[in-house]
């Protein structure tokens, strides 16, 4: 394909997901840990591992998804779960207007699959990262896709194994109008990425030993492939809209092709050297092969917050919510965010994240609070006080669990605990 036609592909892929104000939503993902009672991670093959648990759990109303012989996905008309490589297990909701419907399926599943876990004295952990497991000891779950990254990764960042196979998340999807909605939201959505890593920071440990110092998960991204995660070159520096998305892709390593349905490794050759179509399955793949902490889609992906327990998950949806969602609050994020290039946006990311400059930081947690606060819906606000009550009496989540860890690990961890 030739390149220009590329990028339009993709162009038009965005703009066919366009959609209405009055139609948007909040589509919600949500990682989880499988713990043993020492806070080892359940591996996918042991006996009542994770697969043996998808079995268990499939006798309700799913359709199993396969990979050869492995079960490694479940799915409904409302939910579908899958696993990440090293076995964390997420939750994927459609997305609704309201959050109070996607709460409802989530705290249903959460029962539904604590009845199993009880059973097999297993925990579930809602955490950023393997609170006592070196990823040594996780083996890869058995997904060609992820022989194939973890293949890859070898030779990028010294983190990319830990991203794979340690580390937890929730995630949240918001949509967009038109391309000038796009440009506000994804440039806001970056502005405010080091806010979202610090206020959500719940990652007490690493590889086992306590982890105090700025976000884990912010350390890990840093670390795994500057192509294809953290910020994308060119945000700050210009209107980024479709077709500059379109581009970073294309140039970016593909590691993994599509050939005729099926996954070949393709190592540093870049994207635009492998599209030869512009069916949906070849965009959405291609899409699926960067990480950066605001991705594209048929939506915009917000990937910056830990796996935090309910209501807090919830929260963090609600927040930013209340700002995406809000003319007057995007627009003045927006506005905020006109005021740095790339270079400067990127001190202030990293004095965000490691609390420098503590009076300035105190300043805009509070602005992030007044303006969410001020418009978000009564059941959506009730999270955001639960959060901003937790963050007041701890600062990042993750003190929470370090501010108790002379009664030991597990008790300490008891709020992330599930069961």
């Amino acid at each position: 394909m030739d390149y220009q036609k590329q990028i339009e592909s993709f162009a038009i892929y965005f703009k066919e997901a366009e959609s209405k104000k009055e139609n948007h939503k909040v589509g919600m993902e949500f990682e989880h840990l499988i713990l043993k009672e020492d806070l080892t991670a359940v591996k996918y093959s042991e006996e009542q591992g994770i697969e043996s648990l998808l079995k268990q759990l499939s006798k309700g109303n799913w359709e199993k998804v396969f990979e050869g012989e492995n079960l490694i996905g479940l799915t409904d008309k409302q939910r579908s779960v899958t696993l990440e490589p090293g076995g964390q297990l997420e939750l994927s909701i459609i997305p609704f207007a309201d959050l109070e419907q996607t709460k409802e399926i989530y705290l249903s599943f959460i029962e539904e699959i604590k009845e199993i876990l009880n059973s097999r004295s297993q925990k579930l952990a809602v955490l950023g990262y393997q609170p006592e497991s070196s990823i040594k000891d996780l083996p890869l779950l058995p997904k060609k896709r992820y022989d194939l990254m973890y293949k890859y990764f070898k030779g990028t960042g010294k983190y990319a194994h830990n991203m794979m196979k340690g580390t937890a998340s929730v995630q949240m999807n918001i949509d967009y109008v038109n391309e000038l909605d796009y440009i506000k939201k994804f440039r806001v959505g970056y502005f405010l990425t080091p806010l979202v890593y610090y206020l959500f920071d719940n990652t007490p440990f690493f590889e086992g030993k306590t982890a105090a110092s700025s976000s884990i998960r912010e350390t890990i991204w840093a670390n795994c492939d500057s192509e294809r995660s953290g910020i994308i070159k060119g945000v700050f520096d210009k209107e980024f809209g479709y077709r500059d998305y379109a581009e970073y892709i294309l140039n970016t390593p593909a590691i993994i092709n599509l050939e005729e349905g099926n996954l070949a490794y393709s190592g540093s050759t870049k994207i635009k050297e492998l599209m030869e179509n512009d069916k949906a399955e070849t965009i959405d793949h291609f899409l699926s092969m960067v990480f950066p902490d605001i991705r594209t889609k048929k939506y915009i992906e917000i990937r910056s917050a830990d796996a935090l327990p309910y209501p807090y998950n919830f929260a963090f949806a609600a927040l930013l919510k209340a700002i995406f969602y809000n003319q007057d609050n995007l627009d003045y994020y927006y506005q905020q965010s006109l005021n740095y290039n790339q270079q400067e946006f990127l001190q202030f990311k990293n004095k965000v994240i490691n609390s420098q400059e503590n009076q300035k930081l105190e300043s805009l947690t509070t602005e992030l609070f007044k303006r969410a606060e001020k418009v978000a819906a009564p059941a959506e606000l009730e999270y955001i006080k639960e959060f901003k009550n937790l963050y007041l009496n701890y600062g990042r989540p993750k003190f929470k669990t370090l501010n108790n860890i002379q009664q030991g690990k597990k008790k300490a961890l008891s709020w992330c605990i599930l069961n």
